[in-house]
């Protein structure tokens, strides 16, 4: 039995399906809707976090959905210079505080800023496609720390990979289990120069730096405004 795809172009609606098992779990898809955000703009103003240690860092997350295509645009400026800054969309709906430090050391560290944004979901690097690559490459921050990200892909094939069976629910990524709509969600920035002293009580996740999972910007995805040259490509008609 062959696989399925529906597109309700009228509200974006995707729902993925299968017509048949095919007896691989990762990649059967059940009948209900995984993706239900509304084409459209959605966008995130970028806040620092933790800008004792990292600067003002700010900027701004945009992500276009039309049709079956998401492009994804992030304009970074302030953070460490020539190096490359982590950046993801994450599930949880509010960024961290103050608050957020709970062993108060004057640091939000990984494992504190994932109490408020949640686990990642979608790794905002060169491809967009899978939530892992052998060789993941995000952006690197020119001399004055700043840093322009222009990607795009389908949503089908990222919808794909984030619908897969979760190897490993430690890790501090997630997979997709329910309906999941980009607005609402964070977009978090990560990184600060390796030189910069942390205390020794931040945490990070396995195997990576405490350098480099520090959040050092965050920002809530909302929906906008369509720009006005979309609004008039088609002459104004409908």
């Amino acid at each position: 039995m062959k696989n399925c795809k529906t597109v309700i172009l009228g509200t974006a609606l995707f729902t993925l399906c299968s017509c048949g098992m095919n007896g691989d779990n990762s990649n059967s898809f059940t009948s209900r809707s995984l993706f239900s955000t509304e084409k459209g703009y959605y966008e995130a103003k970028l806040s620092p976090l933790n800008s004792h240690l990292a600067g003002d860092v700010g900027g701004s997350a945009l992500l276009k959905l039309k049709d079956n295509q998401l492009s994804v645009e992030v304009k970074v400026n302030g953070a460490s210079a020539q190096l490359m800054h982590q950046q993801k969309i994450h599930l949880a709906d509010e960024c961290p505080t103050l608050v957020s430090d709970t062993n108060k050391d004057g640091v939000i560290d990984a494992l504190e800023g994932m109490k408020s944004y949640g686990q990642a979901i979608i790794p905002l690097d060169q491809q967009l496609e899978t939530q892992f690559e052998k060789e993941t490459k995000f952006p690197v921050a020119d001399f004055s720390g700043d840093y322009y990200y222009q990607q795009s892909v389908s949503i089908f094939e990222m919808m794909k990979d984030l619908a897969k069976n979760d190897v490993n629910p430690e890790d501090g990524t997630a997979k997709i289990k329910s309906r999941f709509d980009l607005e609402g969600k964070q977009v978090v920035i990560y990184g600060i120069d390796p030189q910069v002293a942390l205390p020794e009580s931040v945490s990070t996740l396995e195997g990576e730096s405490k350098h480099s999972t520090l959040p050092i910007a965050c920002g809530t995805l909302i929906k906008i405004a369509v720009p006005d040259e979309e609004n008039t490509t088609n002459g104004g008609k409908d």
